[in-house]
């Protein structure tokens, strides 16, 4: 398996160019022009977000082949909402983001042992993963500015 750490400060940028590059092939083709700009406006472009990924209050996880970034897993600074999960397209279906959400939960756990529960706003290209890694959905698909998700959360045991 590929190594998985927190990303440094100095990585942020190549992170969140994997992000938008990975949105670009599998979830715009799905979304109105506008959930596109809310993703490069909320995510990429904010630089409130991107400040907040370098100070480490947004952690982002990365798996790592060689000195390449190969996905990404980042949660909002609350530490209990994962708002960034990316692979690149050559990497996925080979367990990198399975990889990644048990080091994340890991990791997580051991700064706040009596977490109970972890959320996140799936797409629609994600959902299935999702499933598969134990998220149930809290309500059907929803659509804010554009962009379409299903609420789910994970039960920590």
């Amino acid at each position: 398996m590929y190594p998985i750490r927190k990303i440094k400060c100095n990585e942020v940028n190549e992170a969140l160019a994997l992000a938008l590059e990975v949105f670009m092939q599998f979830e715009a083709p799905d979304y109105a022009p506008e959930g596109v700009t809310t993703f490069r406006r909320d995510i990429v472009e904010n630089a409130e977000f991107i400040d907040n990924c370098r100070q480490g209050i947004c952690p982002i996880y990365a798996a790592f082949d060689g000195d390449k970034i190969i996905g990404i897993m980042g949660m909002r600074a609350s530490k209990t909402h994962i708002n960034l999960v990316f692979t690149k397209k050559e990497y996925q279906h080979q367990g990198v983001a399975t990889a990644l959400f048990r080091f994340l939960l890991e990791d997580i756990r051991k700064e706040n042992p009596s977490l109970k529960e972890i959320t996140l706003n799936s797409s629609p290209y994600g959902k299935g993963f999702y499933l598969h890694i134990g998220f149930l959905p809290l309500s059907e698909e929803q659509e804010m500015d554009g962009i379409r998700f299903t609420p789910m959360k994970y039960v920590v045991r």
